[in-house]
Parts: structure tokens; sequence; C-alpha cells
């Protein structure tokens, strides 16, 4: 049961102006466009310092009809007449434009403020709102009144000759279909939407960023044009993007039986506790990407084969060298140094790239450990007949 006061709905607007303002800076005026977020409005195009257009976003689970009365309306008119009256913005050099994904009703003083000049009559919109806002007995709207009536005539005619009200927009869905149309000459056409989807994830951390520090610093269109190029080159056929930097890993105590034979396998040879995290996290982080690789239809799982078979192949070449090397030692610790010896070119050494320009270490380590969870490599001299109790172990599991 949704609760009356669920903010579902308010947490969905939020998420549609985040978006939709994405969408807006992704079709600049020109290449130094720059946008504040909920400085003096919903949305603000700046240039030089200065408010050049206000955007407020409204968004609507359900579409309905925008009435003269509507409070998205007044609410509105509320910001932007406050901010003439402060001397924040100039109406004649600004541009204030309502979005929304309701329907503007006809004949009413919204339909007028279109951008369709065949039926934009700004006398008639101002005659339709000063007859509201004088006579209306709405408590809701009456502060919005106020402020609308406390502009000069001058300021309320050059506040609505610079008004667009955009009625029908994209709502969160379309915004998206929007987006990844922008997009379309940024990349092929088979990874656009793992390129959106890389690309909304920083845009909306820009966001939270922006918003948390309460920033006097616009979000530019040359910032995300930054951040578009560096996708496209990590989309590449001979590249892969990397995603998981900052994953934070389980600790040992949080594995389950399945994900620690890896560990066990470096205990074998004595490796430190610092170091058996740091290959926890390699583990997990490799996981994950390739997972999202393969999720993305970025890789397909032939690949990952192969890309395996090429790392178990060099971990066979060295292998066999501990082998041969120790062929006439016993002596425990003279196995478990030669173990951590081929373990350290895994984790200092070995730059096997899955492709030529994917160079991140946890891919290989983690996929290093990977291997090694299931006992096809390992860095001890007798590791499969040690461990390969673990691994009946997680196959009755699974069954």
């Amino acid at each position: 049961m949704t609760s009356k006061f669920s903010a579902h709905a308010q947490a969905l607007g939020y998420l549609y102006q985040v978006r939709y303002a994405l969408l807006l800076l992704l079709k600049p005026k020109d290449y130094d466009s720059q946008i504040y977020i909920e400085k003096l409005d919903d949305i603000e195009f700046d240039q030089d310092g200065t408010p050049s257009e206000l955007i407020q976003m409204k968004h609507h689970s359900t579409k309905g009809n925008l009435t003269d009365a509507s409070a998205d309306i007044w609410k509105t008119f509320r910001v932007w007449s406050e901010a003439i009256l402060d001397g924040h913005v100039n109406p004649l050099s600004t541009t204030f434009s309502l979005i929304t994904n309701q329907v503007a009703s006809e004949d009413s003083a919204v339909s007028k403020l279109t951008y369709d000049s065949d039926i934009r009559d700004i006398e008639g919109a101002l005659e339709i709102l000063l007859e509201i806002a004088k006579n209306s007995t709405n408590n809701t709207n009456k502060k919005a009144y106020e402020q609308f009536i406390a502009l000069s005539d001058y300021q309320k005619k050059a506040l609505l000759k610079s008004t667009y009200i955009l009625d029908c927009s994209e709502d969160i869905i379309e915004t998206e279909d929007k987006i990844l149309y922008q997009l379309r000459l940024a990349t092929r056409p088979e990874v656009i939407k793992p390129l959106y989807e890389r690309l909304e994830g920083i845009w909306f951390d820009k966001v939270i960023k922006h918003l948390k520090s309460e920033s006097k610093h616009p979000i530019t269109f040359r910032e995300i044009q930054d951040n578009i190029n560096d996708l496209q080159e990590q989309l590449q056929r001979d590249n892969l993007p990397i995603d998981f930097h900052d994953l934070i890993a389980p600790k040992e105590e949080e594995l389950n039986g399945r994900e620690r034979i890896f560990v066990e396998q470096l205990k074998l040879v004595s490796v430190g506790n610092a170091r058996i995290e740091k290959a926890i996290s390699d583990y997990y982080k490799a996981f994950q990407q390739r997972s999202k690789w393969v999720r993305d239809e970025l890789i397909m799982i032939s690949e990952l084969e192969s890309y395996e078979n090429r790392l178990v192949d060099e971990w066979e070449r060295k292998f066999e060298i501990i082998i041969e090397d120790l062929q006439d030692e016993e002596s425990e610790n003279a196995i478990k140094k030669e173990g951590r010896g081929l373990f350290n070119w895994v984790d200092q050494e070995n730059n096997i790239q899955i492709r030529p320009k994917c160079d991140e270490p946890y891919i290989v380590r983690g996929s290093y450990h990977m291997l090694s969870n299931q006992l096809k490599v390992g860095w001890h001299m007798q590791f499969y007949e040690r461990l390969k109790y673990l691994l009946s172990q997680t196959l009755e599991e699974r069954v």
C-alpha cells in the first residue's frame, strides 16, 4: 500500500529534473554553455556569471491538464517574480522556461505562452493571469499572486515576453530516449546504451556534489563533452570500460565457502593478511567488471574463455619452471618461497591484457584469483592435492 505521504512522486520529480538537465546540456546553444541546478531555479543556464535562462521542471506520474490556476504555474511565477524583484535577474536578457509533461488547457494563459508564434499572445496571457492573481481566493497560491502583482507593469510584460511554457514534454522515460538520440553520433550503435548508462552515472555524481556543496561553479558542456570522449575511447573495439575502481570488497570472514578457495591458495604459500585483503578486492572487482561487460554485451563469453586460456598458459610456463627447480627440494619453506614468487609475478609483473588498450591491473589479478578459485591455477607446488577437497565441497553445496 502506498502512503499518502509517499516521497515516490517527489523523488521521481528530482530524477526527472536531473536527467532533463543532462538532455538540455547535450543540446547547447554554444560550446561554452554551463548550468547550475537549483541555484535560482531548478536549472539555470549561465553566461559570463549572469543567468541567461531559468528553467522550472514539473513532472507528474500521470499526465493531466495544466490550468491557469495550477500550483505548478504559480509556484513557478513566484520563483521568477522574486528573482526579478530581488534584482537577481533581468527579464529582458533572461529566458524563463517551464517544462512539464502536463497538457496546457485550450485558450488558457498557459497555452498563449507557447513557442508557437501563431498562437503566442503576451497581452492575452497577462490579462488572464492578472485577473486570477487579483481575484482568486486560492490560499495555496496567495504568496505567488502577491509576488506577481508586486512586479511593475513593465516587469510583468517583460517577464511574460521572455516566458515559454513547454507542455507535453518528455517524461522521465522519454527523456532517456532523447538523450540516447543526442549521443547517436558519439559512438557505435551497439554500445550507445552502455555509454549512456556510464555517462548518466557520472552526471548524477556531478550533480550530487554540485548540490551538496552548493557549488558556485557551474557544470559545463565542455566537461560533459570530455566525459563522453573518454567513454567513447573506452568503448572502442580494442578497449573496455572500467567501472569498479571504488568497489568496496567484503572482509575475509564474510566470504562464503565457494569464494574461499583462492584465499586458501594464498595461505598455502604464507601470503600476508594485508596482501590477502588486496587479493579479495581484486577478485571482487574483476568478477563484477567481467559480469557487467557480459550484461552490457560488450564482450562474449568465448572471448573471456580465450583470455583465461592465455592466462593459464602463461601460468603453466612459470609453474613448470618451479617444479623443475624444486625436484630435489623437500623443504616446505623453499616450496612456499617459490610459490610466493609465482604469485608475486601475477601481482606485480603480469600484464596480459584482455584487449590491447584495457590495461587495468585488477582485471589481470582478479581473473587469476577467479581461476585460482577453480583450482585451474595455483601457487604452491602441491596446491591441487592439498585443496581439491574444498572444490568437492563447493560442488556438493551447489547440488
